[in-house]
């Protein structure tokens, strides 16, 4: 079972951080609160890097729980990408929040796929385990 814990608890750093709050950081009567912004990118780094770290010992179980609040952080980084791409003070952000969203969502599909619905796949399984029988070591002579 991986860190589901640590993981729920910096979706829910990001999470406690509301909708609201974080389109307010967008507006241009909010530019000030560039910092928070930051922090909330950074943020979003550390839990990407907590999810590839993570990534082999995530179960469907472990996937279930933070799978939903996982949705919501993808959803409300791209408002905020689309709030913030009105307001030119902001743009030197949106490349950041492009491809944390980018990656938060590829993530999210292999973990999917890979860590959840692979094991439950037999034909996949009987595939991998026929390749795994190959020898592939005449191709390197």
């Amino acid at each position: 079972m991986c860190e589901t814990q640590v993981i729920s608890r910096h979706i829910g750093r990001i999470g406690r951080r509301s909708f609201d709050r974080r389109m307010r950081m967008a507006s241009p009567l909010y530019v000030e609160k560039r910092g928070d912004l930051t922090r909330l990118l950074n943020d979003v780094d550390k839990l990407s890097e907590l999810l590839h770290d993570e990534f082999q010992s995530i179960t469907e179980e472990d996937y279930r729980l933070f799978s939903p609040e996982l949705k919501i952080v993808i959803g409300t980084l791209k408002a905020l990408r689309r709030e913030s791409m009105i307001h030119r003070e902001l743009k030197a952000y949106n490349e950041r929040m492009r491809q944390q969203i980018v990656d938060l969502e590829e993530l999210d599909h292999d973990i999917k796929v890979f860590r959840v619905d692979a094991p439950k796949n037999k034909e996949l399984q009987a595939s991998m385990a026929s390749v795994g029988e190959i020898d592939f070591s005449y191709l390197f002579k």
